[in-house]
Parts: C-alpha cells; sequence; structure tokens
C-alpha cells in the first residue's frame, strides 16, 4: 500500500479503468428544451444557442449533441434568462408578483 495522496504510478495503468459512458439527450428533453424556449418567447436561434453553450460549458452545433445530464440546466439557464427579460421588460416585482396580497383583496 502506498501512502501518497494520489498513485500516479499504480501497476494498472496498462489496463485502466474505463470512463463512465455519457448519456446522450432524450427525446423527452429535446421537447421540453424546444417547449422551454418558445414558452420564454426566445426564437432568435443566436440567442438560443447561447444560452445552450453557456450551460453546457462548450460549443454545440445542435440540441442532439447534448447529454441527459446536461438538459436540465440548459432548462434552467432558459426560465432564468425568462424571468430577467420580463423583468426588465415590463414592471417592478410588485407589478410582477403572482398572487394576491391583503392589500388586493380589500
Amino acid at each position: 500500500m502506498n501512502d501518497s495522496l494520489f498513485d500516479f504510478g499504480s501497476a494498472d495503468t496498462d489496463n485502466p479503468e474505463p470512463a463512465p459512458l455519457a448519456t446522450p439527450i432524450r427525446d423527452e428533453q429535446v421537447d421540453a428544451i424546444r417547449e422551454a424556449f418558445a414558452k420564454a418567447s426566445i426564437n432568435d436561434q443566436d440567442r438560443r444557442k447561447e444560452i445552450v453553450e453557456s450551460a453546457a460549458l462548450r460549443e454545440v452545433t445542435s440540441l442532439r449533441e447534448l447529454q441527459a445530464h446536461e438538459a436540465r440546466r440548459v432548462l434552467q439557464r432558459i426560465s432564468e434568462s425568462a424571468a430577467t427579460t420580463s423583468r426588465s421588460a415590463g414592471g417592478s416585482d410588485w407589478d410582477l408578483r403572482e398572487e394576491d396580497t391583503w392589500i388586493d383583496k380589500l
């Protein structure tokens, strides 16, 4: 047994353990991303690509290139972008509140 923190010179270097396979994006995830873009009114392809690549942290030419674990980050980034756009487009947080307050019930 070696007391070093990392054992770079192990005898198993001839047969390295394979890296875990990445899971490709599923059709349902692609559909969810497309629906999220439509719901957020993000129709510009350049803007869509910017959002996807900022979530995937790499260049992407098609949604089919994404991995399954990246889809959640893309959906989150779309919702963040939509929230930012709606706040800057019109109204304050008070105007954009979703539920009635006691003042509204008077």
